[in-house]
């Protein structure tokens, strides 16, 4: 047996069902990522590479043919066949099995349709196969499957091998190629802890952290004691080479690129060490200075530029790693990255760990910064961002030696002061409750708390007439109350907090409440749901849930911990409510579009999803706005807020104005603790004074 891949996909395009735009391109993708990480041992199932059979020629006949040619292939070279398939899928009722649809097979018609199962058996059974991997993206994915009775008889005696990897339950749909396109990413970055091999194991773990609404399965059998090594489908980026820890992805495009520039004279730095970039830097600049053997010198200068800031990196990802220790983890990391240009942002990688300090240190020095801009202002912010996280000392030595040597030292200052002021405008917080609401009007009463750093400091409560226009004009006066006492504790007020019962949260937008100037202009304005300061007797466990909920998500590493809901993954409101209660939705739940009855669909999310955003208008969100809030969510929800004030004023071309468009209730830790508060306390007490 040898060590090599034989690889074909298979994506036809059945118009009878819909059109796939992005279908070649996920195909395509895929194959052609198997085929790098495979250190070129790939094998070409067809002339020219990768075989990739797309589009509406790719018929029933076609399919069953090509699969059969390359288990023949894979057979008399003693290679391991990877079979993917992409596309539209269905399954008979009342049976678990997947059947492919063609370019040419029509709807419910069996016998017009592939049989994926069957076709793994067949390949796995050819004698010579070392195994078969596949890889399936279609709703009913798991009906892939085959019999096991089959796998170990046949030809082979059993000495068959199949591993699967599929995007979806037997039961289920599958959606815009979802799975496909996080499994080519994964395959791209490399998986932290895999070894160096990726197996299907490793891959459905991390999938399944970032594949939401569709459940990914897998299948492993080996009857083959004689074979030397575990079914693998990839190598791992991550750990080539990983004996010689060297420049990030982006450090490593960049140098390559200038030192082609400068010409072959320098060498590459070999070890990765700053005795080697001092070595490199020096060497091009004699060449600079002789003039001989180079390019441009615009590009010669761009590649000392490139080697100082390489040199940067270094000296910061040993600083960090000391200073912090254990205490620098991978949420860390993602929850300190500064706010970047929408264009630098999309290059933040999914990686983990030290490879994701070495590409996030080389993002934020080579490629986030803007001609004239501080090629450490970014660096700075998040050094002193994970520090502070961590509740190390900013003010330390070993900080301020740190800065001198990448040259930061001004830098440092002006990310010191910024933190100091972010810190003052997050001490005290109003909270303004309507939880006084009667049969779903407006309340005829106000509850407000002053917070400083989460404690309780100030406490009223005011009457009102239950109208709109008068509920908003007691919370202006409720904002001048709050600012009083906030002057006496000579600590600035930013932000608000309005509990709003469920009755009014889709009627009623608080930050524009209008008194003389709207209240979201100068304050961060946060919806709650009111039900959780003081939920009734049955309600007893919704905060626990949230708590419990919250923590899930900050495990959630590379993506915004959102589950998308679309209309056909709601159904009915019984079945939903089903699912909620069996813990399918514990997350952040947000609506691509706007639901008719989105008001009872919130009355059952509200009790169990710490966190509900949905569309304001009837614009749905595609796939990739849907992206914005992976590039936002350490800054939600104060940055829906920002985005309201952009809108109200004019607007921008950004992809975050997109965010104005949202609508939320939002439950953090510190919401939370708050309303643990009332266990032991009164809701009310005294009034404006």
């Amino acid at each position: 047996m040898t060590d090599s891949r034989l690889l074909l996909v298979v994506a036809p395009q059945n118009t009878a069902v819909g059109h796939l735009d992005e279908l070649e391109g996920a195909a395509r993708a895929l194959g052609e990522v198997l085929q790098q990480n495979d250190l070129g041992q790939c094998l070409p199932a067809l002339a020219g590479g990768v075989a990739v059979l797309y589009g509406t020629e790719v018929t029933q006949v076609r399919i069953e043919a090509a699969v059969r040619a390359a288990a023949r292939r894979a057979g008399d070279v003693g290679a391991t066949l990877v079979l993917a398939f992409l596309g539209h899928g269905m399954a008979p009722p009342g049976r678990s099995e997947l059947y492919v649809m063609g370019a040419d097979t029509k709807p419910d018609v069996l016998s017009t349709a592939v049989n994926v199962g069957h076709l793994i058996i067949e390949a796995a059974d050819q004698p010579g196969v070392n195994g078969v991997i596949g890889l399936v993206d279609t709703c009913h994915a798991a009906g892939a499957v085959p019999d096991v009775k089959a796998l170990v008889a046949g030809v082979r005696g059993g000495r068959t091998r199949v591993s699967l990897l599929m995007a979806s339950g037997a039961d289920q749909k599958a959606y815009d190629l979802v799975f496909s396109r996080q499994l080519t990413e994964l395959l791209r970055q490399g998986l932290s802890g895999a070894g160096k091999r990726m197996g299907v194991s490793a891959l459905r773990e991390a999938l399944r952290h970032v594949v939401t609404g569709q459940d990914v399965v897998s299948l492993e059998h080996d009857g083959d004691h004689f074979a030397v090594h575990e079914l693998w489908l990839s190598h791992n980026p991550r750990l080539l080479g990983a004996d010689r820890p060297g420049p990030g992805t982006f450090g490593n495009e960049d140098l390559r690129l200038a030192l082609e520039a400068v010409g072959p004279a320098v060498t590459w730095p070999e070890p990765w060490t700053l005795h080697e970039l001092d070595r490199v830097r020096h060497e091009i600049q004699r060449i600079k200075e002789t003039g001989t053997g180079i390019g441009p010198a615009a590009l010669v200068q761009r590649a000392v530029h490139i080697v100082d800031g390489l040199r940067i990196c270094l000296v910061s990802r040993s600083f960090l790693t000391s200073w912090m220790a254990s205490k620098l983890t991978t949420q860390r990391l993602r929850k300190a990255l500064p706010a970047m240009p929408a264009d630098a942002h999309a290059l933040v990688p999914h990686t983990t760990g030290t490879a994701l300090l070495t590409d996030l240190l080389e993002l934020l020095v080579l490629r986030a910064p803007r001609v004239g801009d501080s090629r450490t202002a970014l660096l700075t912010s998040f050094v002193a961002a994970l520090g502070a996280d961590a509740g190390l000392d900013l003010s330390a030595p070993e900080v301020a030696a740190w800065a001198d040597v990448c040259g930061a030292q001004i830098e440092l200052n002006d990310t010191q002061e910024n933190l100091s002021r972010g810190q003052a405008e997050r001490r005290l917080r109003l909270v303004v409750s309507l939880h006084a609401t009667v049969a779903d009007d407006w309340p005829e009463s106000l509850d407000l708390w002053l917070l400083d750093d989460g404690a309780v400091c100030e406490r009223a409560e005011v009457a009102c007439a239950p109208t709109q226009a008068a509920v908003e004009a007691k919370v202006g006066e409720a904002v001048a109350w709050a600012r009083k006492h906030a002057r006496q504790r000579h600590a600035p007020l930013k932000h608000v907090d309005v509990a709003v019962p469920t009755s009014l949260i889709l009627r009623w937008k608080p930050e524009e409440t209008d008194f003389g100037v709207r209240l979201g202009v100068n304050y961060d304005v946060v919806v709650r749901w009111s039900m959780r300061l003081n939920p009734p007797a049955h309600l007893w466990w919704i905060n626990d849930h949230a708590r419990a909920g919250l923590e899930r998500m900050s495990s959630c590493a590379t993506k915004a911990p959102v589950d998308w809901l679309a209309e056909q993954d709601m159904g009915q409101p019984q079945d939903f409510g089903d699912l909620l209660r069996a813990g399918r939705y514990t997350r952040a739940v947000a609506f691509t579009h706007r639901p008719a009855h989105l008001k009872q669909l919130m009355e059952l999310l509200l009790a169990y999803v710490p966190v509900v955003l949905w569309p304001d208008t009837n614009n749905d969100f595609s796939s990739a706005e849907q992206t914005l809030l992976d590039m936002f969510w350490d800054r939600l929800p104060t940055e829906l807020a920002e985005a309201y004030r952009q809108r109200w004023q004019g607007g921008s071309a950004a992809p975050s104005d997109r965010l104005a468009d949202l609508r939320s209730v939002w439950h953090d830790l510190e919401w939370l603790d708050f309303c643990s508060w009332f266990d032991s306390h009164d809701v009310v007490n005294g009034s404006f004074s």
